[in-house]
Order: C-alpha cells, then structure tokens, then sequence
C-alpha cells in the first residue's frame, strides 16, 4: 500500500521537516486545511534499508515555516494532517509528564486532577517481607511501573533519573505545568515535574531497610490478572535486598539532593541521609548480589548481568553532590571494572559506549552524566565528555544509513526498541548541549519524527498524540476500565523482533522487516505494554529539543 509517512503532531517552525515515501514520486506538494497548496518540491529517492525493508522517498520541505494545519501529497496519495508552529509540542509535554501521575500507586488520585481516569486507593495494605520473620512493612504509595501493578526499585531509580537529570540540564523541564496536586516546599510550592517525583522519591524511601540495603521490589507473587488497581487485593511481598537496588537508591538520592535543597533543605538532607547509608552499606558489601525471582513468581525480575555500573553510578553521583574525593576515587576504580566487564560480556544489550548507556540494566551512562555536571578538568570528566560525543558521531552515521534518518541499527529492535531509541535521543540532545553541531539535532529530530509516526507503521507510538495514535496498550487500567480511549502520552515499547508473547508470534514466519515487527493489541506485552522508563527518558529528549 503506498504510503506517506509524516510525524503526525507536526513540527517546530524552524525545525527540519520531512515526509518519507514508500513508493515512487517525483514531486510532492504540502497543502493546508482548504486544499490550497502552499508548498512544492522534488522528492529524494533513497532508497531500500535493512530496518524498515522499504523503497523509500524523502520529501523534504523544511523551507515551510508558516503556523498553520497540512498534509503532505505525492502522486494524489495524502499524510495525516500535523501542524507547523513554535508550541506544536506543548501538548505533548503535558501528557507524557502527567501520564506519572496517572500511574501513581495508594491513595494519590483525586477526581480532581485524575478525571474520568481515576480510580479507587489500591494496595494499600503492608507487605510481607518474603522468606523472613519480620513484621510487614508500610511502602504505600509510588508509581504502578508498568502494564502490571508491580513497584521496582531499579526501573522507580532510573525514571526518577531521567526525570531529574532532565531539570538539571535543561531547566525548562521546570515550567511545565499539567495540573497535578500541588506540594509545598520552604520556598513555595513545588514545580509539576519535581512534585510529582517526589511522590516516586517518598516510596523509594520506605523501601530502604535500616540498614541502609534496599529491597529489589515489592509485587504480588504472580502478575494481577486484568482489574482495576483497587480490585487487586493478593497479599504484597517486599522481595529481597539487592546491590542493584541499593546503588540505583544511593545514586538517585544523590541526585535528587542537588535539586530539592533549593526547594525544601530538610527534605534533601534527609535524602542525602540515606543515600549515604546506603553507600555505607555498598562498601561494606562490595561482593556482588544480584537479583532473580524466588521459584514460581513470575513478577517483573529486573536482573541485571552486573552490579558494577550501579555502583558506579552511585559514586558519580555522591561526587557529583559532595565534591568529596574519596568517591572520586571510588568511581575512578569502578569505571575500570565496568570497562574490564564490557570487554568481556558474552551477550551485550546495548549497542554503544557503555559509559552512554542510560537504562535500568546497564547505568553507567548515568553515572557520566552526573560527571558532565561536574564540569571538572579531570579523567572521569574528561571520559564522560568524550564518551557521549563519540557515542552521537555513531548515531548521526548510522541515521544516514536509512531513509528515515532514524539512529537505529536492525539488532537495536528488541523488547522496548523505542526506549533503545530513546536512550540514544538523550544521548543526542546531551551532545548537542556539549557541541552544538547540526546533525546531532537533526538526528535527534529524526527520531522524534519516528516516534509521532514517521515509521513503516504509520503509527504514533505515544497515545492521543497523532491522528493514528496506537490504542491499544498492553497495560491493565486501561484495559478494564470501560473508557475507549486509554490516557493520553503513554509511550509503547514499539516493533520487536523477538516477538515473545504469544499474540505477536503470529507475525512469525512473514518474512518481516524490524520496523514492522508490532501490533497495536493488548496482549503484545513484548510489543505494546508501557513504562514509567520509557516516558521518563522522552521528557529528557523532548526537554532537551526544546532548549534553545
């Protein structure tokens, strides 16, 4: 079927724009909402990629600054519509930050802020602490993690990273407003994004034991079938300590405390508190322990190959907060591990520089950040500038290499490809802070042309954002709750070739290529579930293409 593909929210006036052909054209034109073309050129024949198996076409009409509602046409085939303007992705701020607040565990949500969308408190009841004689435990309240009811304390840290690191680089992440409850500081109240992490950071300290160690999760033994948050009532379980955990915990504590000081200083120092404590406990624990699930429960694991990036992470981000030299030290010995453990990874997920990767199983990435804040003259610094700038040189070349400009290799479409996606946007949008050159933000874009719908799907893979916007995703509220249409900014994990569960293996066999291994249903856990990382590092890569 011949089809122009388009980002489908639009496009910044100054911004690159394009629309990618799968069929032959030699001209396109743009028109507006009356009809009247406003724009004409010659389409670029690109080419067949390995990602998308497509012949494709580029009609390139960046020259188009004018406000107003279009549509691409090439050989009497249309686009959706998008819009041309300077606030084209306010909206789209709006929705993928309030979509934490739609996903908030206990008794948070109001009918006020949550409108049709609310629902009754859930799990609310104290967890057993799994395998032990203790009394159970009060970790009310953070954020559902994704399609499932679970809580974790490794994907919470990361999100909450994301999220914060986004302030700290771009501040304009701080003037967002998207109607949430408001909470109260020394200094007034709280911004949107920082109230609502707050809500993340106050869960993520009641899973932290005396002890300074920190629980991997707390869930039901199994998956909650498809209810409503309030109608899962199965006894909760905080499963056990892991260094993961407890690393991730120390690093973002850390972070949060370089932010929130200027808001509210007793709310810091008591997260600098803890995140000392577990550092304590890090030190005095330095074999490795990892996590995997007690037999016969199938909640998300979140294991991890190592815990050497954690805890790099960790001593990044107490030096980064505390200017004091033994972490320094500590991340210096660690950053050599890391690297020692990457050379020789037998199977590696990520496909760049381990000191860019910024997702829940590998963080060193993190760590650099916390590093390129620093802005000191010294060999961690100096790694973590050139990590990230060698890092986009990579992308940019391998954007050039599909008519979609996209920065994605083919073994890059696995389980929650968007979010690989994503990670590389941050990246991108870090780099082009560091050296400003063209074709990081043209690259970085292009991927958010992706993401809205210029792909060989012809699909919005972030909900009520694009006229074909997926519907469909694999996440238990919307599921059950009787309302057609699922809350707006969700962002689906996308194509994968693996196609695991059992709905999407009826794509097997057809031969297809990355970029068309998704369905828009509710059973595609491996292709259409959401997470709270998988928005939280689209705020970052938005915020940072928003920057001036």
């Amino acid at each position: 079927m011949k089809k122009v593909f388009v980002n489908q929210v639009g496009f910044l006036s100054s911004a690159p724009k394009k629309a990618v052909l799968n069929f032959a054209a030699s001209e396109f034109e743009v028109i507006d909402e009356n009809g009247k073309k406003v724009f004409g050129g010659e389409v670029e024949h690109f080419g067949t990629d390995e990602i998308s198996g497509e012949d494709t076409y580029v009609a390139d009409f960046s020259a188009l600054t004018e406000k107003g509602k279009y549509k691409v046409v090439a050989d009497g085939n249309e686009s959706v519509s998008f819009e041309v303007s300077d606030n084209v992705y306010d909206k789209l701020m709006k929705d993928i930050c309030k979509c934490f607040y739609y996903l908030r565990c206990g008794d948070a949500l109001t009918k006020e802020f949550a409108g049709e969308y609310y629902h009754e408190p859930c799990h609310m009841s104290k967890a057993t602490v799994y395998g032990e004689d203790v009394e159970p435990v009060d970790v009310t309240g953070g954020w559902h993690d994704a399609g499932d009811y679970g809580r974790y304390s490794t994907a919470g840290a990361v999100a909450v990273a994301h999220l914060l690191y986004g302030v700290r680089f771009f501040k304009g992440l701080l003037d967002v407003h998207y109607d949430i409850p408001k909470v109260s500081g020394d200094n007034g109240n709280l911004p949107e994004i920082l109230a609502e992490v707050k809500v993340e950071l106050d869960f993520l300290m009641k899973m932290q034991r005396e002890n300074g160690s920190v629980w991997h999760k707390v869930t039901t033994f199994n998956h909650a079938p498809f209810v409503m948050p309030e109608d899962d009532k199965e006894e909760l379980f905080l499963f056990a300590v892991s260094a993961l955990a407890t690393a991730d915990i120390a690093a973002v504590f850390a972070l949060a405390y370089t932010i929130y000081k200027d808001y509210d200083k007793a709310y810091a120092d008591k997260l600098m508190e803890k995140s000392l404590l577990a550092y304590k406990w890090l030190k005095e624990n330095p074999d490795e322990l990892l996590f995997f699930n007690p037999e016969g429960s199938n909640t998300g694991q979140y294991d991890e190959a190592e815990d050497l990036s954690n805890r790099f992470w960790a001593a990044c981000a107490l030096y980064e907060a505390t200017s004091d030299g033994k972490y320094y030290s500590d991340a210096l010995e660690l950053k050599a591990k890391v690297e020692e453990f990457d050379k020789n990874a037998q199977k590696k997920g990520y496909q760049g520089n381990v000191f860019t990767c910024l997702g829940w199983a590998e963080v060193a990435g993190l760590g650099s950040l916390s590093l390129l804040l620093k802005r000191e003259d010294n060999a961690l610094c100096t790694l973590a500038r050139t990590s990230f700038l060698s890092e986009a040189d990579r992308l940019v070349k391998v954007s050039g290499e599909n008519g979609f400009g996209l920065c994605m290799l083919a073994k890059d479409f696995i389980w929650g490809s968007n979010m690989e996606l994503l990670k590389y946007m941050m990246v991108l949008s870090v780099a082009y802070k560091l050296d400003s050159k063209d074709e990081y933000k043209k690259a970085l874009e292009a991927g958010l042309d992706y993401v809205l719908g210029c792909n060989s799907m012809d699909v919005s893979y972030v909900t009520g954002n694009g006229e074909k916007a997926y519907m469909n995703p694999h996440l238990r509220p919307t599921a059950v709750d009787d309302i057609e249409q699922p809350w707006p900014g969700l962002v689906s994990g996308g194509p994968n070739v693996g196609l695991q569960d059992e709905r999407a293996q009826s794509l097997r066999g057809q031969g297809l290529p990355p970029m068309k291994c998704y369905l828009d249903h509710i059973d595609c856990y491996s292709l259409n579930e959401i997470t709270i990382y998988w928005n939280s590092p689209l705020v970052f890569a938005l915020s940072g293409l928003l920057e001036e």
